[in-house]
């Protein structure tokens, strides 16, 4: 008879034990709310009037965040932000010396692009696209101040591989040292516009551009200078001026660093902002400032959390800010 009295208790717990398991595995979905919110005047931490927005609350959870609708704050991008590369855009500035007996019908400046360069250069530019004709580049005998000038180079870029932009700078066979152009580059620089603003990609402040040269070179003679000189605040082009060089083709290439861009930039999620823990009370009203007028889709998460799981709401709402 005992025995059998404790086999029968010995059920009862583990069918309770049982029950206990289920309802622990269960997490209550939190009552929470957004009701509606207010705009009012406030003053911030420097004493400057902000416009706050507060939002009224009701019911309850364990924890609650919140996403603005600001950038990097949207809870639409809450699994990964990805934006696009809407403009590769490159610039640069010129100026122009036109010395005497130079053939005013000589074209010595040129732009060029690749994506296969190898550290080798020639008079032809094998394997290079001119790509002069994107930019305002006048003759050199009408140019008269430095002139900015741009274009769009996004159709240049092929994924997976470098891009390389260079200019070419060549003199024809002369007999006098004057007859030849100088031409100054200033401000050269590569930037990709996105969805979060323009950012730099190359630009000739931070690094000169190496230059390469092809034909004969004054700096090869002993006690002579390199004609051509490359540094972060400007790109001087010269040609040779020592007679052994004159009657023969020569030129340099100032190449710029590769430029890597790829289509799409992966920002990683949108993260929010905690705004209750599990130990605060129960909120009922939030307040958040914006820096900037606009309307921002806001999103309150709302859990419950335990040991055994979590269980969410979303409340979104659109924001109007004056």
């Amino acid at each position: 008879m005992k025995r059998m009295c404790f086999s029968l208790l010995l059920s009862c717990l583990i069918l309770l034990s049982g029950c206990n398991k289920d309802s622990d595995l269960q997490v209550e979905t939190p009552s929470f709310d957004v009701i509606d919110y207010t705009l009012r005047d406030g003053i911030d931490s420097l004493g400057n009037p902000v416009k706050q927005i507060v939002f009224n609350l009701e019911g309850n959870a364990d924890i609650i965040s919140f996403y603005s609708g600001e950038v990097f704050q949207e809870y639409a991008y809450k699994d990964g932000h990805v934006i696009g590369v809407d403009e590769l855009n490159m610039s640069f500035e010129y100026m122009a010396s036109v010395g005497e007996g130079t053939d005013l019908d000589w074209d010595q400046l040129s732009v060029h692009a690749t994506t296969s360069f190898d550290g080798t250069v020639t008079e032809e530019g094998t394997g290079w696209t001119d790509i002069t004709e994107r930019f305002t580049l006048p003759k050199a005998a009408d140019v008269t101040a430095r002139t900015t000038t741009s274009a769009s180079i996004s159709d240049l870029l092929v994924s997976g591989q470098p891009l390389y932009i260079a200019f070419k700078y060549i003199t024809p066979p002369r007999t006098t040292s004057s007859a030849y152009t100088t031409w100054d580059i200033h401000e050269f620089k590569v930037e990709a516009e996105t969805l979060l603003g323009v950012e730099s990609v190359v630009s000739q402040r931070d690094a000169a551009l190496p230059l390469y040269h092809f034909g004969p070179d004054d700096a090869t003679t002993p006690g002579r200078s390199a004609r051509t000189v490359t540094t972060p605040p400007r790109l001087r082009f010269r040609a040779n001026i020592l007679a052994d060089n004159m009657p023969f083709t020569a030129g340099v290439w100032a190449v710029a660093p590769p430029i890597i861009v790829e289509d799409e930039i992966d920002l990683g999620p949108d993260r929010p902002i905690g705004i209750k823990s599990r130990i605060d009370p129960a909120l009922r009203e939030y307040t958040y400032v914006y820096e900037e007028p606009g309307t921002y889709k806001v999103a309150f998460v709302a859990s419950n959390v335990t040991t055994k799981g979590e269980a969410n709401i979303v409340r979104e709402l659109e924001v109007v800010v004056p």
